[in-house]
């Protein structure tokens, strides 16, 4: 029979030796960042856009102003 204090133990033991091989590895600080002259977006300055236009150009099956869809079921 398998001796759970004695698994617990050996698994110990696993983790504190692979915790020392990890303090043994070098690593370098690397800085993700990105360094930019405008932090803040200015409002105003973006183009406008007609979404339902955009939206009806881009449905494949369209009825005037509608957008035709199978309906689906719940099931």
């Amino acid at each position: 029979m398998v001796d759970k204090k004695e698994i617990q133990k050996e698994a110990k033991a696993i983790i504190d030796k692979f915790a020392k091989a990890l303090e043994k590895v070098k690593t370098e600080d690397l800085d993700f960042h990105v360094n930019r002259d405008d932090f803040e977006r200015v409002e105003g300055k973006s183009e406008k856009c007609d979404f339902k236009k955009q939206l009806l150009e881009n449905a494949p099956k369209k009825n005037d102003d509608f957008v035709v869809a199978e309906k689906g079921s719940w099931k």
